[in-house]
């Protein structure tokens, strides 16, 4: 397949008024998060932000394997706050500030 099955609308999402979307309770939400699934062509996708720049990028992965070493990289630059979504779960990793914890 050529070309983006889902085009990224994200300018004309940004410049939506509150009004254009309708509300919903949280567990109307909840009812709709778990009809979530990737395509069945991929096992993970990623969406990386890197809190210095503010740059977002999104990656997806046929394999697992392939998925996992992009994540190694990923980590190794603290700046860098990774969402990993499959079809059982959603995991956030980002790197907290130590002096928390003391």
């Amino acid at each position: 397949m050529s070309g983006k099955e889902f085009p990224n609308n994200w300018e004309e999402i940004h410049g939506a008024h509150d009004e254009d979307f309708e509300t919903c309770t949280f567990e109307e939400f909840m009812i709709g998060m778990s009809h979530w699934h990737i395509p069945s062509s991929h096992a993970v996708i990623m969406r990386v932000t890197n809190t210095n720049t503010g740059k977002v990028t999104e990656h997806a992965y046929r394999k697992m394997g392939n998925a996992r070493r992009k994540i190694v990289k990923l980590v190794e630059d603290s700046a860098n706050e990774i969402v990993i979504c499959d079809n059982d779960t959603i995991h956030l990793i980002k790197r907290t500030d130590e002096s928390d914890f003391i």
